[in-house]
């Protein structure tokens, strides 16, 4: 399913962002053990700013993931069915990433913008503005919706890569 599109150079920009958001975290971990071991002066933002790098990778890398092929799936059932049940079932489990993506990206856009309009902010260490978050949600749905929307098509005219 290789790509040269606008579409697959964002989700690998997003993919990107999340990599090197990855190691961010991992430095950060680094001097946060550095510090409270060797200085023993912890930093109090560390685990803070580790579960928001943590929840934006996973909004950036699913998108990606899903396309690569390489979301969690069940192989178990689908082993034991015929071509024709396995088409089927491939059909309605694209066909329900679509419908639970458009519903995720709406709503997170939706709730985005209201607290945006009502100001509301995650109140720990650092106070971040909750339309952040709830964009990257609804970015990252929306990708996962164009990509399942994708996979979709090329299911229906059989172009689909056979795993």
């Amino acid at each position: 399913m290789k790509g040269t599109g606008i579409f697959d150079r964002i989700i690998d920009f997003m993919a990107l962002i999340a990599g090197i958001l990855l190691v961010v975290a991992v430095l950060i971990v680094c001097w946060e053990i550095g510090m409270r071991y060797f200085v023993h002066k912890p930093l109090v933002w560390m685990v803070e700013v580790c579960e928001y790098i943590l929840f934006s990778i996973a909004f950036l890398g699913a998108p990606w993931l899903l396309k690569k092929g390489g979301h969690v799936s069940v192989d178990v059932v689908t082993e034991f069915m015929g071509s024709k049940n396995r088409a089927r079932m491939r059909l309605f489990s694209l066909t329900s990433g679509i419908l639970v993506s458009a519903i995720v990206s709406w709503f997170s856009f939706v709730t985005a913008l209201e607290c945006y309009r009502t100001g509301v902010l995650v109140i720990k260490t650092i106070n971040v503005p909750k339309h952040y978050f709830l964009l990257l949600i609804c970015l990252g749905y929306l990708c996962l919706l164009f990509e399942f929307a994708r996979q979709l098509f090329r299911h229906l005219i059989g172009k689909e890569k056979k795993k």
